[in-house]
């Protein structure tokens, strides 16, 4: 019996051997570079992504290998501007993907390409500028919410945890947005954990529930999914689900992370914070003249900023679902692409940096930068995002002074699980004492 133990535990360790080195020198991907021993076993692969690591991984084998990394058997990624183009832009086929699998129904990420469409095309008109210029009042109150409750912080000397109370507004902003009604309604200031095990009801009951109800014509998200209700283009019941339920977290949660990115990047940056701050009080006299228009006309620095947030800390960092994919961590951090790379330097994003030759930036690969993706597969939600992160961190900038607290200098240190997995943000709120105050919005 020990014999057949042994010649069949031999057996076996020769196959997984022979199965290695078969992937690491004789697959079609042998040539390009990577670390050897996740390229022969893919469970350190899996290992490191249940520990929240793989992306930061990723990032130290670019540093390592270079541009293109062949980061498991069959799965490579670059941080090259070109590959944008090749792997998502238009007229490519799509390349090899790994699906995101949903357990009912179809949302607009995993959709096949002509289901994407479809999907795509029901949502277009919300999404567009002029379809998010008609809901600046209903934006301007729940910005005026967030502002409400962080004074009761300002004025009381608690800290507060500025990322929880980023996402509560991004939450009950694209609730009423996508669907008539606040996701957790006024702010509740429960677990954020807890708001997220029930969204997924929440979305189901909220759609059900809107669909016979009479609040069709509010040009919202609904009502842009249901124009081609009836019609081959229309969405079934189980894809309007789907889709709202998706529109929730990445509406909400991707703008609430870099919005706490921007702000602790800030705070760690004292130059820049007290920039962007005089930039933001000269340009406005009241917190009522910052209107979506106005932030995008009058604030370059800020803008700049908000780039610089993204390059460091991208809500996304990583494509989890395809085979073949550029990795923005990795591609934005690299000093291959920017010069000072793991600074914050907002200066690289403004004209003087682009245009003049005898700028240290000059030669940043600014081409590699690409947050919303590019292609028939980018971000439908761009205008929104910039507009709500625009709004609120001008809103936040012009009314507070901000000071980030002890316990949360090594923010920046997390993991990731396609998202960061983000830790209390803390700051201390005090008010601007040369403050207008709010006249009343819309």
């Amino acid at each position: 019996m020990f014999i057949i133990l042994a010649a069949t535990s031999l057996l076996y360790i020769s196959y997984i051997l022979l199965s290695a080195i078969k992937t690491i020198y004789f697959h079609p991907l042998s040539h390009i570079p990577g670390p050897k021993w996740r390229i022969a076993f893919p469970l350190l692969q899996h290992l490191s992504a249940i520990r929240g690591r793989l992306d930061l991984d990723l990032r130290s084998w670019h540093e390592k290998y270079g541009d293109v990394v062949r980061s498991g058997p069959d799965e490579v990624t670059f941080i090259t501007a070109d590959a944008w183009k090749d792997i998502y832009g238009h007229g490519h086929r799509q390349l090899p993907k790994v699906q995101i699998c949903t357990i009912h129904g179809k949302d607009i990420f995993s959709a096949n390409d002509v289901d994407h469409a479809r999907f795509r095309k029901a949502l277009s008109h919300a999404f567009s500028a002029k379809g998010l210029q008609a809901q600046e009042c209903l934006v301007t109150r729940y910005i005026d919410k967030l502002i409400k409750r962080l004074k009761d912080f300002a004025e009381t000397g608690r800290a507060a945890d500025m990322g929880k109370w980023y996402n509560l507004a991004t939450f009950d902003l694209i609730g009423d947005l996508a669907f008539g009604e606040p996701v957790i309604l006024a702010f509740h200031p429960g677990s954020l954990m807890e708001m997220r095990s029930k969204q997924v009801e929440h979305a189901k009951a909220t759609v059900r529930k809107r669909l016979n109800s009479s609040a069709a014509g509010r040009g919202d998200f609904m009502d842009s999914m249901l124009r081609h209700q009836g019609d081959k283009d229309g969405l079934s019941l189980e894809e309007l689900e789907e889709n709202a339920n998706v529109l929730i977290l990445a509406g909400s949660e991707t703008t609430a992370a870099l919005l706490s990115g921007v702000t602790y990047w800030l705070l760690r940056t004292p130059d820049a914070l007290d920039k962007v701050t005089r930039e933001v009080r000269a340009a406005f006299a009241s917190e009522t003249d910052i209107t979506f228009n106005q932030v995008t006309a009058k604030l370059p620095y800020m803008l700049a900023c908000l780039n610089e947030a993204f390059r460091l800390y991208p809500p996304v960092p990583g494509d989890s679902s395809t085979k073949v994919s550029v990795h923005q961590l990795s591609a934005y951090s690299s000093p291959r692409n920017f010069h000072q790379a793991d600074r914050f330097i907002p200066e690289r994003w403004l004209p003087e940096a682009i245009e003049d030759p005898a700028s240290p930036f000059f030669s940043d690969n600014r081409a590699v930068f690409q947050p919303f993706s590019v292609g028939p597969r980018n971000c439908l939600g761009r205008n929104l995002a910039y507009t709500e992160m625009r709004v609120i961190l001008a809103r936040v900038l012009w009314t507070f002074d901000l000071e980030l607290c002890e316990e949360s200098r090594d923010w920046k240190d997390q993991k990731v699980f396609v998202i960061w997995e983000r830790s209390p943000l803390m700051c201390k709120l005090t008010m601007r004492d040369d403050r207008g105050d709010l006249q009343g919005g819309c």
